[in-house]
């Protein structure tokens, strides 16, 4: 039986690596802790380790010779922070309250660093849980913790570089994976009852994802020491770039619209279209797969029968005389599907031959496109502000833990309360938006995860216990991206197993532990109201700034030689760009009914946004393709001339001013004429995406 494309992402992937390489090196702390200390100090360091563990994500080697001692140090800081401040109430209070504020501002350092916020908050938690009641015995588990954290270090590291060459084909898996199941969104288009909006979204937010599996290839394929590999799966991730130019230039002009509402032979193409690309992304899955399991024997199938059946279908509408505009939607889509399909039939022998791969590079320096991480207080210190989401999300986040211990101190029979404090720690976003959706899946993860594990609990078998931690913590940290819910569910596993076998004389009660998570996620939910970060409040920034990354694009692409280099790096901002619009768009949709008023609008700006990409990919291609057939010096001066008019109308700060192409030279090409049109439909498009930006959101010109 074949498993379902969306199922596949739970199979395979370098998540699934990391998480088996995390739960190893717990589980070497975790025994040398208990060989050399004792049961009970080689479980706090066990537990050290696993907060460290945190921030072992898919990073190359370099990236994690940073990040894991800076996360070292942060729990370390909030562990002996808590274990100073325990034993009065009060005290107690404000280190929580103070370790929640300093975790939120973390992560003003990036993305990255929400890691660091997390284990930040958890590694003041467990010292909350742990049996010690005294000053000595909570400095002791917290140097237990610290001394497990740090021993966790050189064995990730080490795993790490054992596992870099089987983890970079992974993540090029990875990325064949996200680029099928972007195809299949493209498919979309060619549904005859298509919304253009509604599918346009779909597409951005899926492109999202691919950008992020593409940066972490990119990141660790980059960082290779074995060169001759890494050469070959460079090649092969900028052969994959390529044939997504050629989707996206499909939907310049509108044109799967055209084809998919065109009648008879016009319709017929449409559905041709779907099945193909349906049919492409089913390959490209098979391909990841072959990729992580045949390792060399790769093939992709030829689909040169589908396209000769689509320009068959485009001939008989030419002998009908069909409308001109269908006509030439179906020969762009012909063109630029099937530059994207020779793309990708290449993969096998670009991942065959060092020779090959590094002819496909010539002319690029791919270390630009992996730069070292980079760490500093800078982005901290412009976060102490109240304006800032960053600053607003450490308040909330301060007062919700501040607000869960007051409740354990004051309420009867919340004597485990941490475990109110942990559901706070990992539910709590800097969007509500987020913060909802991880409530419920850690409510529904925290239900199941009690029930599994009272279940084991209840066999009281040591070495059992033991085993399903280990598992658990394979599984929640494997599956943090993929599907909080089964995280939360390993999590809850852990957590509980964790909590017993570190103080054996309370058996924890699963039924309190269900009840802490219903008070946790409640109070995680009502303090997201407090000082609220709305999508729609930095909904007109993110489409500025995507309009300036398109201005880079246009000004990288819209020439007669554009340099490669500077193409493919405007080209990844240009990637990073869309993909903040389209995690914002699958915010705002989260968000409540009467702060998503600007919805129709902001969903314009994207549709235009990426049609207006999808017209300057259009023009590079149509150079890059067509360039033996096309007059020099001319169209170097019409692609001057473009790019001239198509920055001013990009630029958002200066004045608007219409601009128009010069005519075409008599006598010229039908060729260099199909170029104008596709010159003069980029600037009505880069016009039409400036427009939207610059009206006032509530829909009224400014």
């Amino acid at each position: 039986m074949r498993v379902k494309p969306k199922f596949l992402k739970y199979f395979f992937g370098h998540h699934i690596l990391n998480g088996v390489a995390v739960a190893v090196s717990v589980l070497a702390v975790g025994l040398a802790g208990v060989a050399v200390l004792g049961f009970a100090p080689g479980m706090a360091a066990a537990l050290g380790a696993l907060c460290v563990s945190i921030a072992d994500a898919s990073t190359p080697f370099s990236a994690k010779m940073r990040i894991l001692p800076l996360a070292w140090a942060c729990a370390t800081v909030a562990a002996f922070a808590t274990a100073f401040g325990g034993g009065t109430p009060l005290v107690e209070g404000a280190v929580v309250i103070l370790t929640g504020f300093a975790a939120g501002l973390l992560i003003a350092l990036g993305r990255w660093a929400i890691s660091l916020s997390v284990l930040t908050l958890i590694s003041m938690v467990f010292p909350l849980g742990a049996p010690a009641a005294t000053l000595d015995g909570r400095l002791h588990y917290a140097a237990m913790a610290a001394f497990g954290g740090g021993l966790y270090i050189p064995v990730a590291l080490a795993l790490t570089r054992m596992s870099d060459a089987s983890g970079r084909r992974i993540t090029l898996a990875e990325v064949l994976r996200e680029f099928a199941a972007f195809l299949r969104r493209v498919a979309g288009f060619y549904r005859r009852d298509a919304d253009e909006g509604e599918v346009c979204l779909k597409v951005v937010e899926q492109q999202a994802s691919f950008a992020d599996h593409l940066q972490t290839a990119r990141s660790l394929i980059i960082s290779a020491s074995d060169r001759a590999e890494a050469t070959r799966l460079i090649a092969a991730l900028a052969a994959v770039l390529d044939a997504f130019d050629g989707m996206v230039s499909t939907l310049a002009d509108h044109s799967p619209l055209r084809l998919a509402q065109g009648p008879g032979a016009g319709a017929s193409l449409a559905a041709q279209m779907n099945f193909l690309l349906r049919e492409t992304a089913r390959d490209l899955d098979a391909l990841a797969l072959e990729l992580v399991t045949r390792g060399e024997s790769l093939t992709f199938p030829d689909h040169t029968e589908e396209l000769d059946r689509f320009s068959r279908t485009i001939a008989a509408l030419e002998a009908r005389r069909a409308d001109p505009q269908v006509l030439r939607a179906a020969r762009l889509t012909r063109a630029r599907v099937g530059l994207a399909l020779s793309k990708l039939a290449g993969l096998p022998a670009l991942m065959a031959s060092e020779e090959a791969a590094a002819k496909a590079l010539a002319g690029v320096d791919m270390r630009a496109f992996a730069p070292p991480l980079r760490v500093s207080l800078g982005p901290i210190r412009r976060a102490l502000r109240l304006s800032s989401p960053v600053f607003r999300h450490a308040v909330r986040l301060s007062l919700a833990l501040g607000c869960g211990f007051a409740l354990t101190e004051t309420v009867p029979g919340l004597k485990h309360g941490n475990w109110i404090l942990l559901t706070i720690a990992v539910i709590m976003r800097a969007s509500y938006a987020a913060t909802r959706q991880r409530r419920d899946q850690r409510l529904v993860g925290t239900l199941l995860g009690c029930g599994a594990a009272g279940a084991l609990l209840w066999t009281g078998s040591t070495g059992l216990l033991l085993a399903a931690q280990i598992l658990a913590l394979a599984v929640a940290h494997a599956y943090v991206k993929i599907d909080y819910r089964l995280t939360s569910f390993a999590a809850s596993v852990m957590a509980l197993l964790g909590l017993h076998l570190l103080d054996p004389t309370q058996a924890p009660l699963v039924g309190a532990r269900l009840v802490d998570t219903v008070i946790g996620a409640s109070v995680a939910f009502l303090f997201a109201f407090l000082l609220p970060q709305w999508e729609r409040q930095s909904a007109r920034a993110l489409a500025a700034g995507f309009l300036r990354a398109l201005r880079v694009y246009a000004d990288r692409a819209l020439r007669w030689d554009a340099s490669e280099q500077e193409y493919r790096l405007a080209r990844k901002d240009l990637m990073e760009a869309f993909s903040a619009l389209g995690e914002s768009a699958a915010r705002m949709r989260a968000d409540p009914k009467s702060q998503r008023e600007i919805w129709p609008h902001y969903s314009a700006v994207i549709a235009a946004a990426y049609v207006a990409a999808a017209q300057i990919v259009t023009v590079r291609l149509m150079i890059r393709q067509r360039r033996g057939e096309l007059d020099a010096p001319a169209s170097r001066a019409l692609l001057d001339d473009t790019r001239r008019a198509a920055l001013a109308e990009l630029d958002i700060a200066g004045p608007r001013a219409e601009r128009r192409l010069p005519r075409p030279p008599a006598h010229a090409a039908p060729v260099f004429l199909a170029l104008l049109q596709r010159c003069d439909e980029a600037l009505r498009e880069a016009r039409n995406v400036r427009h939207l930006v610059e009206q006032d959101w509530s829909g009224a010109p400014r």
